[in-house]
């Protein structure tokens, strides 16, 4: 019986991981539709905030990190949309479960390597009262870089 056991363990560990492994395949059109589902959802003051990132850009194929010594800024237009610009291109990530209370707050990343990355653990912070609010996962981020125009 006691060899039967860490083997009965270990087929109810990959048993209960599976759906979440199955979850995590999200491919580029569903992020991007996500992603773009989620800034045509804004209310008016995160589409005002939204538009002063992405006018006049388009969406490319989602990517899975960005730099982060190119951000220059970072906003959240909503729990759903946050921007991250670097300039030429602004990065819109749609967190898997959103990110309550991002709009008004900070949001801190402590990731040890100079990039964001899906996957990744934002904390919310309150910087008045030091107080931290929640954090949210990353999901990819979605590139949106301005159109080139005919001369």
């Amino acid at each position: 019986m006691m060899l039967k056991f860490p083997a009965l363990l270990a087929c109810a560990a990959i048993a209960c991981t599976a759906p979440l492994f199955a979850e995590e395949r999200d491919d580029a059109a569903d992020v991007s539709e996500k992603t773009l589902a989620a800034i045509a959802a804004l209310d008016q003051r995160g589409a005002t905030i939204a538009n002063l990132y992405l006018k006049d850009r388009v969406a490319g194929a989602p990517v899975s990190c960005i730099p982060q010594t190119r951000l220059r800024r970072s906003s959240a237009a909503s729990d759903n949309v946050l921007l991250y610009d670097a300039g030429s291109v602004v990065y819109v990530n749609s967190p898997y479960l959103g990110c309550p209370r991002a709009r008004d707050n900070a949001m801190i990343s402590s990731s040890p390597v100079p990039r964001l990355c899906a996957g990744d653990i934002i904390l919310v912070q309150d910087m008045l009262a030091r107080a931290p609010l929640g954090s949210c996962a990353l999901n990819k981020f979605v590139p949106f870089r301005k159109v080139k125009r005919p001369k």
